[in-house]
């Protein structure tokens, strides 16, 4: 009987966590977003296209004429490319031979670089020219993979990890052509010298210098919105309380600051953070039964990664967090978060009503009472770009 008490707290929280997705899903659809898309032909169309924060490479888009208007599905067929004015980023509609080469495979031999499959997605224009441009693709795994469009001709620049086994061990290959293949394709122009990282940002300087454009003056004119890192500093305001052997804190104002770090692109929505958390005025009395009575500060150190969930002004967060008493007042708490956000600047959030640590303690309990709290983030690359 104690062994289906104790798993059913975690079946609960399965059930919380499943409720917290399905509530998202009215969240999910992205923003339209001023647009225009540009016909085979050559016609352009102004209007709005919803962008979802693409993990994979799209292979249509929704399009609508005007705001709130009717949406369509637009393909190759209707769209060459496309233009987000407020990302400033243009997709262009390309055939690409897809690579089935599998990181969780092991190899005897080492796979094939020829493509045996073909796919046409728009690719992300990371960088264009006179001379060439540079594209990315990404794949069902959300990795990145570069072509490069010089003369007419797509060619991709191969950088594939794979294990292989030999001697009757497995070992982690790299294939990095793109080494070798970049200096090579654009060896009609200025030495650029070897070739760095696989990464747009990399190969992009490497392609603008064959172009001769300026990379600086080209950065100069700012990043697209959620395409860089960014961090962010905050400050949370709320109440919490805590119950467990020997410790009984009731309802109490928490206050605390801290930095949250947003994953740039594709991952603009996973964030990192950091918070330094103390109730002041707390009576030792009340939490411990401790005589005679003093005032203490409770303080707690936590680090945490979460998640938000779909690209509009309104999104739903779900995280995980390990909470350390500075203080050891109380256990530690290793649990999640969840929470709703206004353009992820002022959020209201909900934590430490579940705490993992019950797998290696019994004096407390897997739910318990938790912190409410709300939190406001300042954006300290805008504040930092503004003094420039």
């Amino acid at each position: 009987m104690s062994s289906v008490l104790r798993r059913k707290p975690y079946c609960l929280f399965i059930g919380v966590l499943v409720a917290v997705m399905a509530v998202s899903r009215g969240f999910g659809q992205g923003k339209m977003l001023e647009s225009y898309i540009v016909s085979p032909e050559g016609d352009t169309t102004r209007g709005f296209i919803r962008y979802d924060g693409w993990g994979t490479s799209p292979m249509t888009v929704d399009f609508a004429r005007e705001k709130g208007g009717i949406v369509e599905k637009v393909g190759p067929d209707a769209a060459a490319q496309f233009y987000i004015a407020p990302l400033n980023e243009r997709y262009v509609s390309k055939r690409i031979g897809i690579l089935n080469i599998d990181l969780s495979k092991t190899y005897e031999q080492a796979p094939s670089l020829e493509a045996k499959d073909s796919v046409t997605v728009y690719l992300r224009q990371i960088t264009s020219g006179p001379k060439a441009t540079l594209l990315e693709y990404l794949d069902l795994a959300e990795q990145s993979h570069f072509f490069l469009k010089k003369g007419g001709k797509l060619k991709e620049l191969y950088n594939y990890p794979f294990y292989r086994l030999s001697g009757g061990k497995k070992y982690l290959i790299q294939y990095d052509e793109y080494v070798r293949q970049l200096p090579v394709l654009l060896a009609d122009g200025a030495d650029n010298g070897p070739v760095r990282g696989y990464s747009a940002r990399e190969l992009g300087r490497y392609v603008d210098r064959y172009n001769g454009v300026n990379t600086s003056e080209k950065q100069s004119k700012g990043a697209a919105a959620e395409s860089e890192m960014e961090i962010d500093a905050y400050a949370m305001g709320g109440i919490e309380a805590w119950e467990e052997t020997d410790v009984n804190l009731g309802t109490t104002p928490t206050f605390g600051v801290g930095l949250r770090i947003n994953l740039p692109r594709r991952f603009h929505n996973r964030y990192f953070k950091i918070l330094f958390a103390t109730m002041p005025g707390v009576s030792v009395s009340k939490v411990y039964n401790y005589i005679p009575d003093e005032k203490i500060s409770l303080n707690t150190l936590e680090v945490g990664a979460g998640t938000y969930i779909g690209s509009g002004d309104f999104r739903p967060n779900i995280g995980i967090e390990y909470s350390f008493p500075m203080d050891s007042w109380r256990t530690f708490i290793l649990g999640p978060h969840i929470g709703i956000s206004f353009r992820r600047q002022l959020s209201l959030e909900v934590s430490h009503f579940a705490n993992l640590s019950t797998l290696v303690s019994d004096e407390v309990t897997f739910f318990n009472r938790p912190r409410i709290s709300l939190n406001y983030y300042l954006n300290l690359n805008k504040f930092f770009k503004s003094r420039k």
